[in-house]
């Protein structure tokens, strides 16, 4: 008999706020509250955005990654 696998995978759409867009990437979702300034409703540490919402969070904080990139070098 086959055992049926229990997925722990949340649901597939956007934790922003009013968004039912489809996830497109994970991130922290402390960082993508505060730093970039998107009103997320997750609930675990992790926050799935959809594209429209992971566009606004590369710009949001793209000065923070550079500098992170600066001073890999």
């Amino acid at each position: 008999m086959k055992h049926e696998r229990k997925s722990k995978r949340r649901k597939k759409t956007c934790d922003v706020k009013g968004c039912d867009g489809k996830k497109k990437q994970s991130v922290p979702a402390g960082k993508a509250s505060t730093k970039a300034g998107l009103d997320i409703d997750a609930d675990g540490p992790n926050a799935y955005l959809c594209k429209k919402h992971w566009k606004e969070y590369k710009k949001n904080t793209k000065e923070e990654r550079e500098a992170r990139q600066l001073s890999w070098k």
